[in-house]
């Protein structure tokens, strides 16, 4: 089983979401259930798109800019992001994702799939717009930063969107910070990116995961060579969430009794999620095992709404659960 922070907040807001994505879905289905929720799970909001967008940008262009001690220029940086956004955008209409073979990884960074034009036929132009202006005030308050201006000269390395993973007890547990930043001689720094207008109480619980899960990640081979003695501390790595939009960084740490904390809260998730399907997988296990949302937004907003609704006279009945752990 792998378990991951998202994992665990879709399982807290819905187990019946959590089995769709985790159990149902099979990116190498060609046909049937297993196809058809493999693409439902792909489908973003344009709020959602934007964002991903942004971490596309910084990832392919301004990443590798970094690694080199360089500063990004401003108008590649919108040129390729414009790109990115006519290519998507495209691909998306169309609804591509549908195709048979189509998949993910071999569409590249063209894949796009729209929640409101599955669910609602049409795409909003306004919000489209809306978005590719947020997308480009983000990117400017970034390349602006005193932040990436330090990162590109005293960064020793830089990695983005890197799988950082480790085994805890017999789970896997995975996390994909969108920016880690190591330095000669002190601690690392975990970056996430926000792409929205207010504040998230998550964000602390997120990056606190990062810093225990790159404190017990095996070495990468492009990882420094100091790397094991710069995170053998969790609570000595510094943790960054930047708000691109408002173009405000928050700075948070950890201590010793918040990586128990941490520690307790992923090993109580991963009972949970365990004690529920008991060693069973997808041919083992059916919809109705798992309890829907407590939350009535959750299910105005999920992709798989269509299939957990199927031959029902009204929506599934929601069940108050109980979240994992103390946060």
């Amino acid at each position: 089983m792998k378990w991951s922070i998202s994992r665990s907040k879709t399982f807290s807001k819905c187990q019946r979401k959590w089995y769709f994505s985790e159990i149902v879905a099979q990116p190498k289905a060609k046909e049937g259930i297993r196809r058809e929720v493999y693409v439902l799970k792909q489908l973003k909001s344009i709020y959602a798109w934007r964002g991903s967008l942004v971490d596309t940008v910084i990832h392919k262009l301004i990443t590798p800019n970094l690694l080199h001690h360089e500063l990004p220029d401003e108008t590649k940086v919108l040129e390729y992001a414009q790109r990115l956004v006519n290519s998507q955008l495209s691909f998306g209409k169309e609804q591509k994702c549908k195709c048979l073979g189509v998949t993910k990884s071999n569409s590249g960074d063209n894949y796009c799939a729209f929640y409101d034009l599955e669910y609602n036929g049409i795409l909003d132009d306004a919000s489209l717009k809306r978005a590719e202006e947020d997308i480009t005030l983000s990117l400017k308050n970034l390349l602006s930063s005193e932040l990436v201006a330090r990162i590109a000269k005293d960064n020793k390395y830089v990695i983005s969107q890197r799988t950082l993973f480790y085994r805890y007890f017999d789970t896997n547990v995975i996390c994909v910070p969108d920016m880690i930043v190591f330095f000669e001689n002190k601690s690392p720094l975990i970056i996430d990116w926000k792409v929205h207008a207010y504040g998230n109480s998550d964000a602390w619980l997120q990056l606190g995961v990062y810093s225990v899960a790159l404190s017990n990640v095996p070495p990468h081979k492009d990882f420094p060579e100091n790397f094991p003695k710069l995170v053998e501390d969790s609570s000595q790595i510094d943790l960054m969430e930047f708000q691109l939009l408002k173009n405000v960084q928050r700075k948070y740490s950890i201590i010793d009794d918040d990586v128990l904390d941490i520690e307790d809260y992923i090993f109580k998730s991963i009972t949970q999620m365990k004690s529920l399907v008991n060693g069973r997988d997808f041919g083992d296990l059916d919809a109705s095992l798992f309890q829907t949302a407590y939350n009535p937004q959750t299910c105005a907003t999920c992709p798989f709404k269509k299939l957990c609704w199927l031959n029902e006279n009204k929506k599934p009945k929601l069940i108050q659960q109980t979240l994992v752990g103390a946060f």
